[in-house]
């Protein structure tokens, strides 16, 4: 877990103190949960995924996604498909419609 929670912080450019301010804790705590010395409570852990905007399953190394949990894979998609479906979530609604259209046109009917 440790792993994890030093490389989000780090991705989001942000200092352990600042982690610690916004989670209402001490920068050493932070360093701890980073280090592996002290596992984070259930409390925290959701407080922890809830400021990352990551799972709690990222944070536990139990996925390679780094995302929201609402964006987590599900175990029936491919690894392709599921990144193809991000990048269609990105589109504007504009566009959303143009690539269905194109793929209706792929479509064998």
């Amino acid at each position: 877990m440790e792993n994890n929670l030093k490389q989000i912080r780090n991705k989001r450019g942000e200092l352990q103190i600042k982690v610690a301010m916004d989670l209402k804790t001490t920068q050493e705590t932070i360093s701890s949960y980073e280090t592996g010395r002290v596992f984070p409570s259930s409390d925290m852990l959701i407080n922890l995924a809830n400021h990352y905007n990551t799972s709690i399953d990222y944070l536990l190394c139990r996925t390679k996604y780094d995302m929201p949990i609402d964006s987590i894979k599900p175990n029936n998609i491919t690894d392709e498909d599921f990144i193809l479906l991000n990048k269609i979530k990105s589109l504007s609604t504009i566009n959303k419609a143009k690539a269905e259209a194109y793929i209706d046109g792929l479509n064998d009917k």
